[in-house]
């Protein structure tokens, strides 16, 4: 699954049983991509991996999802204005 984040970042997650290696337990693929002009970019490379375990990911996955559930339920007129 790719998750566009922005017009230059996305978020590629993925299980693939070849990252499996005997001895660790971190078989599910989490990229960062970032394209568009190398002067405004965030990150050095143009992807950058990382392996979680089934158990991170569903961690990832919760505080995703309490996040997502937190933000529906504040009405956007409610947010807290910074003031420069």
């Amino acid at each position: 699954m790719i998750i566009q984040v922005d017009e230059n970042i996305s978020l590629e997650v993925y299980f693939d049983p070849a990252d499996r290696e005997e001895g660790y337990q971190d078989d599910i693929r989490l990229y960062l991509i970032e394209s568009g002009p190398k002067e405004k970019r965030i990150f050095k490379a143009d992807r950058t991996g990382f392996l979680l375990t089934a158990k991170q990911a569903k961690q990832l996955a919760n505080a995703l999802q309490e996040a997502a559930t937190a933000s529906n339920n504040l009405p956007r007129d409610s947010a807290i204005k910074v003031v420069k």
